[in-house]
C-alpha cells in the first residue's frame, strides 16, 4: 500500500495518535517526525504540513496531554465535601503522572528543545485550573478575597508537581503505602496553610466579595 497523501484531520488525529503512542513506548527520544510519518502510514511532508514541523508536533501533543488531564479532572463527581474533593484532584494528578510519565513530562518539563510553551500554549492548562479553582472557590466558600480562589490552586499545584517529582526520583519513600502517607500529608497539610491563611487575609483586609474566576 502506497503513502497516503490527503491531508486531512483524521490523518492529523491519527498521527497524533502515533506520537503519543510512540512517546509513552520511547520516551521523547523516540519521538521524530520520521517515526511519526512511518507509524501513520504516510510522508514526512504530510507530517511536516499538518503540525508545521516537529515543533507543531509537539505543541499538539502538549495540547493533547492538558485536555486528556482536564477529562480526568472533571471525570470525578463533588461528594459534598470540598476538602475530600480537593484532594481527590490531587490524587488524580499523580495517578496521571504515573500512567502516563513520558506525557507529564511534555507537559510541566519542556523535554524538547525544538518546543517552548509560549502564552498561546499556556492556555491549554486553563482546562486544568479552571476545574481545581471551582473546587478551590468551594471549599473557601463566598467570603473568600477577590483571586483567593486561583492563588490557592497555583499553590496547591505547585505542592502536587514537587510531590510528583520526589515521587518519580524514588525520593518520596519506600513503598506504595509510605508514599501514599508523605504525599496525602503534605498536601493536606499545604490545604490548610494556605486555606488559613487566605481567612486571615479576609478577615484582616475586610474581604467579603466573591472571587471572580
Amino acid at each position: 500500500m502506497g503513502r497516503r497523501k490527503v491531508r486531512t484531520g483524521a490523518l492529523r488525529d491519527e498521527l497524533l495518535s502515533v506520537a503519543t503512542r510512540l512517546l509513552a513506548e520511547g520516551g521523547t527520544g523516540a519521538v521524530t517526525t520520521r517515526a511519526v510519518a512511518a507509524g501513520g502510514g504516510t510522508s514526512l511532508a504530510a507530517v511536516n504540513e499538518l503540525f508545521g514541523g516537529k515543533p507543531g508536533l509537539i505543541r499538539a501533543i502538549f495540547a493533547a496531554g492538558f485536555a486528556r488531564l482536564a477529562a480526568d479532572l472533571r471525570a470525578l463527581e463533588a461528594t459534598g465535601d470540598p476538602e475530600a474533593d480537593v484532594v481527590a484532584l490531587a490524587f488524580a494528578v499523580r495517578s496521571f503522572a504515573r500512567r502516563h510519565p513520558a506525557l507529564y513530562e511534555v507537559m510541566f518539563s519542556r523535554p524538547f528543545a525544538e518546543f517552548s510553551p509560549g502564552e498561546q500554549d499556556v492556555r491549554s492548562a486553563e482546562a486544568i485550573y479552571g476545574v481545581v479553582v471551582g473546587r478551590v472557590a468551594a471549599l473557601l466558600g463566598p467570603g473568600r478575597p477577590k483571586g483567593a480562589a486561583r492563588d490557592v490552586a497555583v499553590g496547591l499545584f505547585a505542592v502536587v508537581q514537587g510531590l510528583v517529582g520526589l515521587e518519580a526520583s524514588g525520593l518520596l519513600g519506600g513503598g506504595s503505602e509510605e508514599c501514599d502517607r508523605r504525599f496525602r500529608l503534605t498536601f493536606t497539610a499545604s490545604l490548610h496553610g494556605l486555606r488559613d491563611a487566605t481567612r486571615a487575609s479576609s478577615r484582616a483586609g475586610g474581604l467579603d466579595s466573591p472571587e471572580e474566576t
